[in-house]
């Protein structure tokens, strides 16, 4: 009888050890992941054979006098929506590279749009481009857009994300009481109890 009994404690034990086990890795694994969680960049790089088409920016037109925001690099095909949010603004084009047609707001300088009215320009051409709001030159509402055939983007780290302090901590403190737990459960199981003598 007392090897059948033993058998079944040292089964319990083995069991109960498994499981405790199972429980710590998944705690470990839990706690690894705490904080290391990315977002994806959204962006699209479109369809076209340009390398921005389908893609869109805005240039607000702002009460402050100034085009927000004043310098824009944007990739070769993509639309700039011009949005006024304050009255008596226009674009017109100071400079642009050789074979683009940008010809700015109708009107020329002498008309006006306000607040409310959009304009948008698709930028095919790569190069420079200056332009200003005529009105309002002198007081410095003047802006660039430089289209580029590629944005570089910073390259991503190397090797595995970094495991914040807070999960090595409970990784640490999981491991000592289940240590501690399997120990004193041993113990008791071989040692304690009451045993005929």
């Amino acid at each position: 009888m007392d090897t059948d009994d033993s058998a079944v404690s040292r089964r319990g034990f083995i069991r109960a050890a498994a499981g405790a086990g199972a429980a710590s890795a998944a705690v470990g694994g839990a706690a690894a992941q705490e904080g290391n969680e990315t977002g994806g960049n959204g962006t699209d790089s479109g369809g076209g054979g340009l390398p921005g088409a389908g893609q869109t920016e805005t240039v607000a037109l702002l009460s402050s006098l100034v085009f927000d925001p004043e310098n824009l690099t944007v990739l070769q095909g993509t639309t700039v929506n011009f949005v006024w949010e304050s009255d008596g603004h226009n674009i017109v084009v100071d400079s642009q590279p050789d074979g683009a047609g940008w010809e700015g707001t109708e009107g020329g300088a002498s008309q006006l749009y306000d607040t409310g009215y959009e304009y948008s320009h698709t930028f095919d051409t790569l190069g420079t481009y200056e332009y200003a709001c005529a009105p309002h030159r002198q007081a410095g509402m003047v802006g660039t857009i430089e289209v580029v055939e590629e944005i570089s983007t910073p390259e991503p780290a190397q090797g595995p994300p970094p495991i914040p302090d807070s999960a090595k901590t409970l990784g640490i403190a999981a491991t000592i009481g289940l240590g501690s737990t399997l120990g004193l459960a041993y113990f008791l199981m071989r040692f304690g109890g009451d045993y005929e003598q």
